[in-house]
């Protein structure tokens, strides 16, 4: 007997094994050659039926509009249409071949149907091409024929589903006779024309009950005779399954000996059943469903339904029910039938839950371009491999979500959970070898190798269709006692001997399956997890191998250091770490005071040159790729700017957060910045986020919508006539992708100046009307947006000047020391009329805003709100700096400097004796620091002649 087995605090996460087993080095070579970007052959069959040809080995799909594919892995499609004989739609479906069937043990008169004129209904505009349904393809061993069921639409219920029959898989198919038909009005065509007689007798007029209007509701009781889906039951019977929408999906018995239908099989008149339309297994009253398909899969036939409409806001989907019987009753999970008793919504954002939904709208899984929308009309197949295959069309989730209606074919594989219930793989079908005897049989992982971080899906009933909501993945780590943490929480036990997986995640229990699964779009191989709660709602789970997922970081990751490079600034060392779940980066240092490890550079009271080891290691589980590299850390003195720029001159302000209770500016302990917030945002907090930076940071909290978390500095620039300019500098790491709210602004009254994360800055002076002036730069709508990355550090620095050409002055924008001009756009207005390029506006009116300005903001100043950023080392001038100073403060913020030290106006020294402790002063009477070192004073950080 198998054992469930819950997780106790002896086993490890798999995270921990790293120190705790024997690990394999992955070389880069190998890395290289591990995993490759992958393609498909990809093909567009709408309502894909699939069916296996064992003499070629090849999976045929058949599809509506007479479309068609092949494939021998079910991987890469093969367009292959059939075809028909004769070969003109027009005529393919006008005579049919059988002229008499057999009733009662005789043969009787079968009509010669015209399908086309039946659905044409007089209309001569009517087209058959846009009108050839969802055909079904099977192989009659006793006819010794492949038998197309095919459906003709018409207009209101006007429709047949007839039976073609080929010698060869793609044809050319002949026109045999009808199966069903429906649409009877008494008014076009008379029932005389159909094969009503054959299964009721003869009638002196059409029976009343199919005789009314046909948007009655009555008449909605009746099946749409459209997708046919035609199967054999474990005891060799030949069934047919159909309908759409309105009545539902009906059941008849056919033939096997002739394909068509079984005229001998009787069915009574009541709620679910009809003498001609047979028995209703799914549907009715309106309630919206199509496309159904049945497989019998170990134990039970399952049913397949898809709801809603087809379109990418139509709110397509699958629903899965089973039943012990090809017939019925089918339910869902949750004991409800798949027939309804009453009209019932069962798709969209207000669905009531009927049927198990394996797959739902989704974006952003794994590594595919794109995510899913409006899966179904799907087909499912038992193959002769032993595994089972979900084929089905989708359409696509864009980024901008784009109601784009091509679509493709995806196939996927099935498994069968515990109680029974059928899960689909997370990924693409892509040449796994698992059955559903290896799960049941066989441990795929071991309990250590199942703890870790996952991405997880969770395919709701209720979606927004109108809105093009698409469920995203969350993270959750199962951990090694058994429970559930991250955005999810609960437990998870596997049981043993077994593939067979359970997670409880709130009060939910979901029951699965795990395995090893090849990606899409790379080869990389991951740990899935696909399971199904008792209600019916699909999971998905992945993690990376942890061979795949450490190579995966060497692959893409940029090492940021080179044996033999000068140090003179910070290194972000784990800007390499790609954040990979369960793959961790760590980074050593044999001079840590001097080059930590984290990079942070410190070269305070070094005299000479210091050689440094940094040393790194990759590792996820037992697989692990290290590397060392030697670089030269300069001394204190070689990693100065040259004497001669002048990037620390008129520096009046610096805030640099370190003291969390003292927010003050370094130059004038009277300016204290302030945390705020507006509405319901969280105030910002001031700690050590980064130990790459120097102390504590400044955390804003995202706000959209007019809701702030910001800080409020004190404005050194207030009063000043700033005839040189201002510039404004900081550190700022952005954790969100809102890219509209303020990484700084000011606002005076109706004035307002700032800039977001896409480096977009704009000015606007609230006047209504002619009189307002504005400017953008850099616009989103305008030009490409350059946006400061997520999660990296980046040093900003606006100077601000007043007067400007086409090419200098004015507004200019840097990042990390760099001048960012690659998409540069001035647009604006200036007294009622506009502005293009940067020499045709006054910037006066920015500067003034800077001088009549008391405040300056992080995370305010915008019309939207607060981004998710942290912040550090403000400075603030009155003056533009230059670019070549704009480099070098890039370069001095970048490491460990203590900008106290600074101070504007040195006039008074007192040099005698020569030594540390000497007296100096600035032009507010404040001590400055000093410090004398072969015989020059080193003083605001510039070296200078002893006098």
């Amino acid at each position: 007997m198998k054992r469930l087995l819950l997780y106790s605090s002896l086993f490890f996460c798999a995270a921990s094994l790293t120190t705790l087993q024997a690990q394999t080095e992955v070389t880069v070579q190998e890395a290289k050659s591990l995993y490759k970007n992958t393609s498909k052959q990809r093909t567009s069959v709408h309502d894909p039926s699939v069916v296996f040809e064992p003499s070629t080995n090849r999976y045929y799909i058949f599809g509506s509009h007479k479309s068609g594919a092949y494939s021998t892995d079910l991987q890469n499609w093969t367009w292959a249409a059939p075809t028909w004989t004769p070969s003109a739609n027009s005529a393919a479906f006008v005579t049919p071949e059988v002229k008499k069937v057999k009733k009662g043990g005789t043969e009787v008169d079968m009509p010669a149907f015209n399908a086309m004129e039946w659905a044409a209904r007089g209309d001569n505009s009517y087209n058959i091409d846009g009108n050839m349904w969802a055909p079904d393809v099977l192989w009659n061993e006793k006819m010794q024929k492949w038998c197309m069921y095919l459906s003709i639409n018409g207009d209101k219920w006007h429709s047949s589903i007839i039976l073609l029959t080929s010698n060869v898989i793609q044809g050319p198919y002949k026109y045999q006779a009808p199966i069903v038909i429906s649409g009877f009005d008494n008014g076009t065509h008379s029932y005389k024309d159909t094969d009503l007689e054959i299964v009721l007798g003869t009638q002196s007029s059409l029976p009343s009950r199919y005789n009314s209007p046909w948007a009655t509701t009555s008449k909605g009781s009746w099946p749409n005779n459209i997708d046919p889906c035609v199967f054999y039951d474990e005891e060799g019977k030949l069934w047919m399954a159909y309908g759409s929408w309105s009545g539902g999906v009906w059941m008849l018995e056919l033939d096997e000996e002739t394909g068509l239908r079984d005229y001998d099989v009787t069915y009574s008149v009541g709620t679910n059943s009809d003498p001609y339309f047979g028995k209703r297994i799914a549907g009715g009253y309106y309630v919206s469903g199509e496309g159904a398909y049945i497989e019998h899969i170990g134990q039970y036939y399952y049913l397949f339904m898809s709801y809603g409409g087809l379109e990418q806001k139509g709110g397509y989907e699958m629903r899965v029910f089973r039943s012990e019987n090809p017939d019925g009753p089918y339910l869902d999970p949750g004991k409800r039938n798949a027939v309804f008793s009453s009209y019932t919504l069962n798709f969209g954002p207000k669905a009531t839950a009927r049927g198990a939904k394996l797959i739902g709208p989704y974006s952003h899984w794994g590594y595919m371009p794109q995510g899913e929308r409006s899966q179904g009309h799907n087909s499912i197949i038992a193959a002769p491999d032993g595994r089972t295959y979900l084929v089905y069309h989708t359409r696509f989730c864009n980024d901008d979500k784009r109601a784009d209606e091509g679509h493709q074919v995806r196939v996927h594989q099935v498994f069968v959970n515990k109680e029974g219930w059928l899960v689909a793989a997370p990924f693409e079908y892509n040449g796994e070898q698992v059955t559903d005897a290896d799960i049941a049989g066989t441990q795929p992982f071991t309990f250590e190798e199942l703890c870790g971080k996952y991405n997880v899906l969770i395919h709701k009933f209720a979606n927004d269709h109108n809105a093009l909501e698409q469920v995203e993945p969350v993270l959750v780590t199962l951990e090694a006692d058994g429970t559930v943490t991250g955005d999810l929480k609960g437990s998870w036990a596997m049981e043993e001997g077994t593939g067979y997986v359970t997670l409880t995640l709130g009060n939910v229990t979901y029951s699965g399956v795990t395995f090893e699964e090849t990606m899409d779009e790379r080869n990389l191989h991951a740990t899935a997890i696909t399971a199904l709660s008792a209600s019916g709602i699909g999971l998905w789970a992945y993690k990376l191998h942890p061979k795949y997922a450490v190579a995966w970081q060497l692959n893409n990751q940029k090492v940021p250091v080179t044996n033999n490079r000068e140090v003179k600034a910070n290194i972000d060392l784990y800007s390499m770490d790609l954040g990979i779940d369960n793959v961790s980066v760590e980074w050593t240092s044999s001079e840590p005071g001097i080059i930590s490890s984290y990079g942070r550079y410190n070269p305070t009271g070094t005299a000479d040159d210091t050689p440094v080891t940094l040393g790194v290691k990759v590792q996820s589980a037992g697989y692990y790729w290290a590397q060392e590299y030697n670089v030269k850390a300069l001394s204190e003195e070689h990693s100065l700017p040259s004497s001669s720029v002048n990037w620390n001159g008129n520096m009046l302000a610096h805030y640099g957060f370190d003291d969390a209770n003292n927010l003050a500016n370094s130059f004038n302990a009277g300016e204290t910045a302030q945390l705020n917030r507006a509405l319901t945002t969280a105030l910002p907090t001031v700690d050590v986020y980064s130990q790459l930076r120097t102390g504590n940071q400044v955390h804003l909290n995202f706000g959209g919508n007019g809701r702030e978390s910001y800080v409020t500095m004190p404005n050194p620039l207030f009063g000043r006539e700033l005839a040189d300019g201002a510039t404004i500098a900081f550190w700022v790491q952005r954790n969100d992708d809102n890219l509209w709210d303020a990484l700084f602004g000011l606002v005076n009254g109706t004035e307002r100046f700032y800039l977001t994360g896409n480096l977009y800055l704009g000015y606007n002076d609230g006047k209504s009307g002619a009189d307002n002036n504005w400017l953008d730069i850099n616009h989103p709508q305008s030009v490409k947006p350059t946006n400061l990355t997520v999660g990296k550090w980046n040093f900003v620095t606006i100077t601000i000047e007043r007067e400007a050409t086409a090419t200098t002055g004015g507004i200019t924008i840097y990042v990390n020391g760099f001048k960012k001009s690659t998409n540069d756009q001035f647009n604006g207005k200036l007294n009622g009329a506009a502005v293009s390029g940067k020499a045709g506006f006054d910037y006066n009116l920015i500067v003034s805003l800077l001088a009549g300005s008391t405040e300056l903001n992080l995370g305010k100043g915008s019309f939207w709100g607060s981004p998710d950023a942290y912040f550090d080392d403000v400075l603030i001038y009155d003056r533009a700096l230059t670019s070549t100073e704009v480099l070098a403060l890039s370069q001095m913020t970048n490491r460990v400097f203590d900008f106290t030290s600074i101070a504007d106006g040195i006039i008074a020294i007192d040099h005698s004796p020569l030594t540390t402790d000497h007296s100096v002063y600035d032009l507010q009477g404040r001590r400055v620091n000093v410090n004398v070192k072969k015989g020059l004073y080193i003083i605001n950080g510039r070296k200078t002649a002893i006098p």
